[in-house]
């Protein structure tokens, strides 16, 4: 697969060692400016169209936000994005792996007025069916995002664990991580208010949770989910049935103990000759 992918979506990010050491301690971190200025409305327009062409697939988590998922497979100027030398070399640096491939990207659209209930608090690796700690995920507001909006919050290092890992996002994911929030005196690292463009980036095992939408505005975000290029399909049969269909969904025709590799899981900075 090759793209024709130009500046400044082919510029690298000016990612810092101490960014890395940051996100690899943490399990999480903030970055500004992710999606360069001049291509957040073109590509908040396209999401917005993507989406909606893919409404019947809509899926509604918990009330607390509405996604679709592959955008990329349906438009263009989202696929310039997922397959964007700027956000998989960061992805890359902060996983600390020669490339990444793409998961899957989805949106993120939590309703305003607190229609968009609070997302509990949850671990995504229990949806991802793969061999591999190296899996990343990056999630950007396409308008400003304040407090009000329901920006992420994370629990840092909890990375390093898999306590929640039996549990979907559910209000009993809620109520396991926040009893071990208190127990445990973990730390919690609250919102910011994010930038349209700003991005965080959380591992696949790293807690976190929103809360509600009480602006009179919808939020509308983006995200792409990156693993570690060398990843393989696990030898054991999934262990829950959202494992099983995101096995079935994200990686056809992959098997057990073989490479994480079809057709929609390009390895992206390879695309660039840069490794």
């Amino acid at each position: 697969m090759v793209v024709n992918i130009q500046a400044p979506l082919a510029e690298d990010y000016p990612l810092t060692q101490a960014d890395i050491a940051q996100y690899q301690k943490d399990g999480h971190i903030l970055l500004k400016k992710v999606v360069p200025p001049s291509e957040i409305d073109e590509l908040r327009t396209v999401v917005l169209q993507a989406h909606q062409a893919l409404i019947d697939e809509e899926e509604d988590f918990q009330k607390a936000f509405r996604c679709t998922q592959n955008l990329w497979e349906v438009n263009n100027v989202v696929r310039l994005h997922v397959l964007s030398r700027r956000y998989a070399g960061i992805a890359a640096k902060l996983l600390g792996c020669r490339d990444v491939r793409v998961y899957h990207d989805l949106t993120f659209f939590k309703d305003g007025q607190g229609r968009g209930a609070p997302t509990p608090w949850h671990q995504d690796g229990y949806y991802w069916p793969l061999d591999t700690n190296k899996c990343i995920t990056l999630w950007v507001p396409l308008i400003d995002c304040p407090l009000e909006m329901g920006p992420m919050s994370f629990v840092s290092g909890s990375h390093l664990t898999r306590n929640a890992e039996h549990l979907e996002i559910s209000n009993a994911s809620d109520e396991f991580i926040n009893d071990m929030i208190e127990k445990e005196n973990l730390t919690v690292t609250p919102a910011r208010h994010m930038n349209a463009g700003d991005a965080t980036f959380h591992s696949c095992w790293t807690y976190h949770a929103a809360k509600s939408n009480t602006t009179d505005t919808m939020r509308i975000a983006f995200a792409i989910a990156y693993f570690d290029a060398d990843a393989t399909i696990p030898l054991h049969p999934p262990t829950n049935e959202r494992r099983a269909k995101n096995l079935a969904r994200w990686f056809p025709r992959a098997v057990p103990g073989g490479p994480a590799a079809t057709e929609i899981n390009p390895a992206v900075l390879a695309m660039y000759g840069s490794n």
